[in-house]
């Protein structure tokens, strides 16, 4: 939304109407930064920018989910071809990668629709242009995500499915391992929407979980990229607008505490600040800084960069750094 747009809000907001400038931020954080913090939550924008970092993150699980399932899939193909896991002494082997998969299965599917009611929820909050479109086409006429909706369904509130292996290995043939679901463990297929009784039906040899899993995680990955380039035109102008907000917050909170660490224990207590790069930077990071010019600004301009997350570095603030590290150019 831009500025000339978010000044037509009415002003129901403790800091003013929209877009808040820049001297009224710092002032409520000077005057109380958790009250500041409270007030600048009131901003439309926040429950936007909540809404889709909490679907960001339910992606990230699922695709972790997937991932994982893959990684269960290779390990178990080496040792069923390769390590005897069958054999009866490595019964208890067997035993855990089967709980392994059921937790990967239900993770997957339990995340999965997770993400189709955060959705669900996001669009009830903006407009979305073409949303029940791409819902309709991408999921709800999908027999495939039918069916994952009703394994899930299956999952938390009926059974845990237990989901079997197969395995070829012929003698002109390059071993494979499967996990599959056989029709006949799906003991409430009967009750299942037709388009999910529709994709049993079309998968009478067994429905393998890796092809469903990579061909659904495809689905979904495409659908929430088309999310997102939706919610940015729609709201990201918004959001953005929070974000700043938040931030500038954050720095002005961040400045003053870097200066009393600077002034009052770096400085009065004569201690050199790069014994404590450590505590603050990665390992590759500390490479990359000491690549440059030892106690040069340039080396502390970059220390700066990577520390300063906020931006809260002020002219004040930089010319204190550059003392406490001893910069030694001009």
């Amino acid at each position: 939304m831009p500025h000339e747009e978010m000044s037509s809000i009415p002003s129901l907001y403790s800091l003013g109407p929209l877009p808040w400038s820049d001297e009224v931020l710092v002032a409520a954080a000077w005057k109380s930064f958790e009250d500041a913090r409270r007030l600048v939550n009131e901003h439309p924008g926040r429950d936007l920018a909540e809404r889709s970092l909490s679907l960001k993150s339910v992606l990230h699980i699922f695709e972790g989910a997937a991932e994982s399932f893959d990684e269960l899939l290779v390990r178990f193909h080496a040792e069923a071809h390769g390590s005897h896991l069958f054999r009866r002494n490595r019964r208890s082997d067997l035993d855990a990668f089967e709980v392994k998969l059921q937790e990967r299965l239900y993770l997957f599917a339990s995340s999965a629709m997770t993400l189709v009611d955060q959705a669900r929820a996001l669009r009830k909050k903006v407009e979305l242009s073409g949303y029940e479109e791409r819902v309709s086409s991408s999921f709800a006429k999908n027999p495939r995500h039918r069916f994952i909706q009703d394994l899930r369904n299956d999952l938390i509130h009926v059974t845990l499915h237990q989901p079997s292996w197969q395995l070829t290995s012929g003698r002109n043939e390059e071993p494979t391992s499967k996990f599959m679901l056989w029709p006949d463990q799906l003991t409430r297929s009967n009750e299942y929407t037709a388009l999910a009784r529709a994709y049993v039906r079309d998968h009478p040899k067994g429905i393998d979980l890796g092809v469903l899993i990579d061909e659904y995680v495809r689905d979904v990955t495409e659908f929430h990229e088309w999310l997102n380039d939706a919610l940015n035109n729609s709201a990201g102008s918004l959001v953005a607008d929070y974000r700043r907000c938040s931030n500038r917050i954050n720095a002005v909170s961040s400045c003053s505490w870097w200066n009393i660490i600077f002034r009052q224990v770096v400085l009065a207590g004569k201690r050199d600040p790069y014994q404590y790069l450590d505590q603050y930077l990665t390992p590759q990071e500390l490479v990359d800084v000491n690549s440059l010019p030892g106690r040069s600004k340039a080396q502390i301009d970059r220390i700066i960069e990577l520390v300063d997350e906020f931006g809260a570095c002020d002219l004040e603030l930089r010319a204190l750094i550059y003392k406490a590290f001893g910069a030694s150019d001009d």
